[in-house]
């Protein structure tokens, strides 16, 4: 089991180029990514992707490289800044349109440019190029073997708070069983209470009352709540141990949970068995905010 919530980095030296990478990884519905590349690496971003998508199917990942030159006469004839003149082209005319428009400085300076990280692109040797793409690959995979370790620890954390969890919900479900044969009781009572307080003059024939109870009672039977309460309980404790992403499974149970421990309340009829049912609605409310961040 693991947690959608980890973090890894790496360095990766190769000719005059040092590359590093960071990645995080918090929770989402889906798998979500943002790349962050060097303008010269930006064509490894569906490359790198799909590497991604054989350790994780869910998260939001935000992944970061970052270039530079190493700045030695070994390794500074490796590399060399090249010009990205449509992107020069680009920014110059946007700025002759803010000109015309707001008044702003009509042409940009060389160091805004330079600055903009666009236009001058620091490019390896063209020999050196495969090695640096498998370097970055590699180192990748390495990274993200950091993250997958990161999220099973959590993941594990996670695991025993929710079977903790379970189990008090399922002690909670014991409560409802030893307090559900008392619906008639205090339905009979909830009835000699009202008649009373109407005031009515001719006694209520009893079997009327009987009858009257009798149905009252089948309506607000919770025996079928608290048995689909028992069995998805032990299906999520089941589920808890299966491997691979089991997150939206888990998601679904405590939706079914919460549907579950609704109808028990609106079923009740004894203030016990109110209260245990919002006792209920807390802890799953808490387990499916735990849920949340299962992959």
């Amino acid at each position: 089991m693991q947690s959608m919530t980890g973090f890894g980095k790496g360095e990766l030296s190769i000719g005059g180029s040092l590359l590093s990478l960071e990645i995080k990884s918090v929770n989402h519905r889906f798998l979500d990514t943002r790349f962050r590349l060097p303008p010269a690496l930006s064509f490894l971003e569906l490359p790198l992707l799909e590497i991604l998508k054989t350790y994780f199917e869910r998260g939001s990942f935000e992944i970061n490289v970052r270039q530079k030159s190493l700045a030695s006469s070994e390794t500074s004839s490796s590399v060399k800044y090249t010009v990205d003149e449509e992107a020069a082209r680009s920014i110059i005319e946007g700025a002759e349109k803010l000109h015309l428009k707001f008044g702003t400085s009509k042409a940009p300076s060389l160091e805004l440019l330079f600055q903009s990280g666009r236009v001058f692109v620091l490019t390896e040797n063209s020999d050196l190029l495969p090695s640096l793409i498998e370097g970055l690959k590699t180192s990748f995979r390495t990274v993200l073997q950091d993250v997958r370790t990161m999220r099973e620890t959590e993941g594990s954390k996670l695991k025993t708070i929710l079977n903790q969890g379970v189990l008090e919900l399922l002690q909670g479900v014991e409560q409802l069983k030893k307090l559900a044969p008392r619906q008639p009781e205090k339905i009979k009572e909830k009835l000699d209470s009202r008649l009373a307080q109407w005031k009515i003059g001719t006694p209520m024939d009893p079997h009327r009352m009987e009858w009257e109870i009798a149905i009252a009672a089948e309506k607000a039977d919770i025996t079928e709540e608290i048995d689909r309460l028992t069995t998805h309980a032990n299906s999520f404790l089941t589920i808890l141990n299966e491997k691979g992403p089991i997150g939206r499974k888990l998601d679904f149970l405590t939706q079914e949970l919460h549907r579950e421990v609704n109808t028990t309340a609106a079923k009740s009829a004894d203030i016990e068995i109110t209260q245990v049912a919002v006792t209920l609605k807390t802890q799953i409310e808490k387990l499916r905010e735990q849920v949340q961040n299962v992959e």
